[in-house]
């Protein structure tokens, strides 16, 4: 296995002290880290500080070049027999020397710029070969500390983002004469929502104070959701909504109290079901008003409804219209049966929204999903510290009371949580006419999908038709089919179907919505994300029943879309943006691509491809607005760009497609993240140096190479030559599809590590993970557990093999979640070999206790698949027995991946003697262990942990 060097050579954060005073708005200096200071106090001068540079820069450079030792000079020298004076003329070329050097000093010192001279003779210091290649290290300071969990925990590195909605264009402020464009929601001072325009100096308040008084009771303003069909500060009839009280549920859904807000009258509305819908019981509050907490309330696409979701139930609400002021759609609502909302699998697993409903454009129909658990069994969750009101997913609390302040008995809940092979969650599609105020459901009844089918994305193309995607529960075959209420309310009509395995060895799995283009006098067309020759690539649908694209707007067999790229559609520009991998697979730049004209081959490069660069975008929904934000390796900003402008300028140029893009142009505009801040923050702690690089692990059918994306992080102040042995930590996810190597800026818990403990972190993609073809991603089909911990352990112990300054008695391999399992399979396979020490948190330890949509998606059915048995868990329990250490963590009350996975684990490891570990559970938290402080202590915990792995403790345990 080689170490090869990638063709994007950007390996680290490089010093670049000249713009260390360039304000955030200069086009040169943003994204320039800078971590070398001049060093403070003492009473010498630039011009002395000036030769001891020299001195020092000399010694290290020339310190194996002493003319004194050389053998030919000794030779000479003996000739002379002990004649050790010097001449004349040796004597007046040194003095000669001393004086230019004096000379250079003073000339310097009068400039007032010795730093600069000595700046660049010291970052010379700082390049070493390795692996093949040269690395700049980031540069150390003894002045300065290293980056710590104090530090880390304070969020002094984050780039703290302006959070920006866009306002389409009915929604544009009345008073202002300025209708360009460019406005946003954001949160201005003292937490005030404010609107603000791109480009100008306009903002305007929507209220005078995030907090307002409602019966006697103070409501803090968490988010606000602005009529979508009038201007923002229209007075009469018009109505904002805003949220108030968020409790969570789950990733994405929450229960909160939500408001209608007039601003003309500031009067704050709760939206409520009828009092006859009311669950709870009012008799103990003395008939007080108890505001309840609604699943989601949205507005049509007029602005003159709401419809919100209790109870598991829909609910229509009429601004304007007394008459019709409050319809309830439907009636069967239940804890088992969720209408409009998705379930605890669809949520985690299919469609990460809080909501799973659909205006027609027109504002006739309401297309909404239903799905019915109740064949979903039951998975239980003790809490044993939390109050019963704290349990937020379920809808049948125990209201036991505590005593001494304790819960005598843990509350108890429930989630419905299908697991492999068992029943999933029976969908349903039904269609509410506004006018009629019908209730129609939909037949989705598909024999080659069968009676559990996926619904993975819906979205009107127009008016008339709406785009349904549906799979069957094993996520491998694809049908796109069309609703056309007009033509028939009840029936669907199949506009394609593919076959994931079939034609790419792959899977169905979470989807972006498809992007309108938008035909005044004809039917929409759409641009939807499709796999060519193993690739994912853009095509253009003709209308909304085209069975296969009309055009591929991108056609490289070279670099692939991202999966989860937006793909925004400016009608004036004739142009859809998005972001690719066109450098390598660890960037994603933005590109365009001209829908008419443009060439497949050759997208417009619009971020230069010429450097390194992970951005993200965030476009107004016209595309005329651009929130562009670049993530990294650099120090990140963000800016905002009008696109117009943007077209303007590439129009102006001759190098409309090279490699550079138009970073000049983008970089003239001002950074809006308060970026001068984390820089001040970053020049004040040395960093460690992350290293990008692809490692080959072998070779493709085609002779292609097999090529893993791989961090590598150095420690402050390391230096290859001196010697020294450093652990070695490797951090995995590696879950299917999913992408943990990335060029974007962090400084997160394994550079603590590495700063800390003088370590090396390495942190891979194995195969099957995200961001590359599915000649790659597709090594994880029916494969879970295979691959992962061959590439984790071939990189590790190539890498130790490669590098003599790694301790091999001090390595380690961690990981969290579907990183838990990469770890527990590494160990496993390497048996103490590679890696001395783990840590595994909420670790899945057998497919068969997650979730039946995601494993099944990547694993099939269990009764189809042996390797369930054979690699889809943890089995062989001796090979830990050769680890000196390992620990494992778990939250108590974890939704997603179940104690049970620890649990059963240990059993196992109890069976069969395993005794060298460490265990920790923290009571009552859920995935993340968060709750009473518990991620606090679990990265002091991980940390103290490998501290005293690698200082030796563990030996004698």
């Amino acid at each position: 296995m080689l170490f090869n060097k990638s063709r994007i050579e950007e390996y680290e954060l490089v010093d670049q002290t000249a713009n260390l005073e360039e304000g955030p708005s200069s086009a040169a200096g943003e994204g320039e880290l800078t971590f070398q200071e001049e060093e403070e106090g003492g009473s010498n001068s630039d011009t002395s500080e000036f030769f001891d540079d020299i001195d020092e820069f000399s010694r290290k450079t020339h310190q194996d070049e002493d003319f004194n030792s050389d053998s030919k000079f000794q030779t000479v020298l003996s000739q002379y027999e002990g004649v050790r004076t010097i001449s004349k003329h040796a004597c007046g070329i040194l003095c000669g020397i001393f004086v230019a050097i004096w000379v250079v000093a003073v000339i310097v010192y009068a400039s007032n710029s010795p730093k600069t001279i000595i700046k660049n003779l010291q970052w010379q210091t700082n390049v070493y070969e390795m692996n093949g290649e040269n690395v700049t290290l980031n540069t150390y300071s003894s002045s300065k500390d290293n980056v710590t969990l104090k530090s880390y925990r304070k969020n002094l590195f984050l780039p703290y983002r302006e959070a920006i909605t866009w306002l389409d264009r009915r929604q544009y402020p009345k008073t202002n004469g300025n209708q360009a464009g460019g406005y946003y929601l954001t949160k201005g001072k003292e937490g005030k929502y404010v609107v603000k325009q791109a480009h100008t100096k306009f903002e305007e308040s929507l209220m005078e104070s995030a907090q307002f008084n409602y019966e006697n009771n103070f409501f803090y303003v968490s988010d606000v959701k602005l009529n979508p069909g009038r201007p923002f500060n229209q007075m009469n009839d018009n109505y904002h909504i805003l949220v108030t009280d968020k409790l969570p549920q789950w990733r994405h859904l929450t229960f909160a109290i939500y408001w209608l807000y007039n601003s003309q009258t500031n009067v704050h509305i709760p939206i409520q079901p009828p009092a006859s819908e009311i669950l709870k019981d009012e008799k103990e509050l003395g008939g007080a008003e108890i505001l309840e907490k609604l699943h989601f309330a949205e507005f049509s696409p007029s602005g003159d409804y709401v419809v919100f979701g209790f109870g598991h139930n829909l609910y229509l609400q009429s601004l304007f219209d007394e008459k019709d002021s409050l319809v309830k759609i439907t009636e069967n609502g239940s804890p088992t049966v969720y209408n409009g909302k998705p379930d605890w699998v669809y949520e985690e697993e299919v469609i990460p929204d809080y909501k799973l409903l659909w205006w027609s454009p027109d504002e006739e129909n309401l297309v909404f999903a239903t799905l019915n658990d109740t064949n979903v069994k039951e998975y239980e969750l003790d809490y044993f510290v939390k109050d019963a009101l704290e349990v937020d997913n379920t809808y049948t609390e125990s209201l036991q009371g505590k005593v001494d302040g304790v819960n005598q008995y843990p509350v108890k809940s429930s989630i419905r949580y299908p697991k492999p092979g068992t029943a999933n969650p029976m969908l349903s599609i039904h269609n509410f006419q506004l006018s009629t105020k019908k209730l129609t459901a939909i037949n989705i009844k598909d024999d080659k999908l069968g009676i559990d089918q996926i619904l993975y994305d819906a979205e009107w193309v127009d008016s008339q038709k709406m785009l349904f995607k549906l799979s069957d529960r094993t996520s491998t075959l694809l049908s796109k089919k069309v609703y056309e209420p007009k033509r028939s309310l009840t029936e669907l009509t199949v506009a394609s179907s593919i076959d994931s395995f079939a034609e790419y060895k792959g899977w169905i799995e979470k989807i972006p919505p498809i992007t309108i283009i938008p035909k005044p006098q004809d039917e929409n067309s759409y641009v939807d994300k499709v796999v060519v020759n193993g690739r994912i690539h853009l095509g253009l649908f003709d209308n909304a029943g085209s069975s296969n694209y009309s055009k591929l707007l991108t056609s490289s067999g070279s670099w692939d879309v991202l999966l989860n790229s937006p793909v925004v559609y400016n009608d004036i520009e004739k142009t859809v943006y998005f972001l690719a991998t066109i450098r390598s697979t660890m960037d994603a730049h933005l590109v365009s691509m001209n829908i008419e004209n443009g060439d497949a081959k050759s997208p417009q490069i619009i971020t230069g491809i010429d450097k390194d660069g992970f951005y993200s975008v965030d476009f107004s929904k016209d595309g005329q607005f651009l929130n562009l934000n670049y993530e990294g390796p650099l120090q990140p900003w963000q800016r905002v760009i009008n696109t117009a402008e943007l077209h303007d300028y590439i129009n102006s140029r001759d190098n409309k497609n090279q490699d550079s893009g138009f970073d000049e142009f983008i970089e003239s505009h001002k950074v809006i993240n308060n970026f001068q801040t984390t820089k001040n923050n970053l020049q004040n702690v040395n960093l460690p140096t992350r290293v990008y690089r692809k490692v080959s692990v072998g070779k493709n059918a085609d002779g292609t190479p097999i090529e893993l994306n791989v961090i590598e992080i150095l420690p402050p102040n390391f230096d290859p030559k001196t010697g020294k042995k450093h652990p070695l930590l490797v951090h995995v996810y590696g879950g299917p599809g999913s992408t943990t190597v990335t060029k974007a800026f962090m400084v997160e818990f394994q550079d603590v590590v590495s700063a800390s403990l003088d370590a090396i972190v390495l942190i891979i993609d194995p195969r099957g993970t995200g961001d590359q073809n599915w000649a790659f991603r597709s090594f994880a089909t029916n494969n879970l557990g295979f691959y992962e911990p061959r590439d984790i352990v071939t990189v590790a112990s190539e890498y130790i093999a490669a590098n003599k300054y790694i301790d091999k008695y001090k390595t380690a391999v961690w990981g969290w979640s579907y990183g838990g399992f990469t770890t527990l399979k590494t160990l496993e396979f390497d048996v103490g070999q590679t890696f001395k020490f783990g840590m595994a948190v909420a670790p899945v330890t057998n497919w068969l206790f997650y979730d039946s949509i995601y494993t099944e998606r990547y694993m099939g059915l269990p009764s189809t698949n042996e390797k369930y048995a054979s690699q889809g868990k943890i089995s062989k329990y001796d090979s830990f027995k050769a680890l000196k250490r390992f620990l494992l963590m778990h939250g108590t009350a974890d939704d997603n991946v179940h104690l049970q996975n620890s649990l059963w684990l240990l059993d196992n490891f109890n069976l069969n003697e395993v005794e060298n570990y460490d265990l920790h559970f923290f009571p009552d938290s859920d995935h993340s262990i968060y709750y009473h402080n518990a991620n606090h202590i679990i990265f002091d915990k991980l940390l103290r942990w490998l501290s005293d792995a690698f200082s030796g403790r563990f030996d004698d345990l």
